[in-house]
């Protein structure tokens, strides 16, 4: 099983704050797929607006959304916070 933490915009997407995906290995981008089908708010979750994390690890430092994560890992998905001046 695979432990999903939800912050920010990305647990008001999906509407709580983790979920458990019980398959035991799968790319980061194929747990992004999994959480946008459940998502209230699919747009939410957009892939180039998101930190993922795995175990505390920041995926762009391992493989991106090609990293695998496996069962006992816990990923972590944030969304960005973008403002400013126009």
């Amino acid at each position: 099983m695979i432990t999903v933490r939800l912050l920010g915009g990305a647990k008001k997407a999906v509407g709580k704050s983790s979920t458990v995906i019980p398959q035991p290995r799968l790319s980061v981008s194929q747990v992004l797929d999994l959480l946008r089908n459940d998502a209230e708010d699919p747009g939410l979750l957009n892939p180039t607006n998101l930190l993922v994390a795995i175990n505390g690890v920041e995926s762009s430092s391992l493989h991106g959304n090609d990293t695998i994560v496996q069962s006992g890992d816990v990923l972590t998905v944030v969304s960005v916070v973008h403002g400013g001046d126009t």
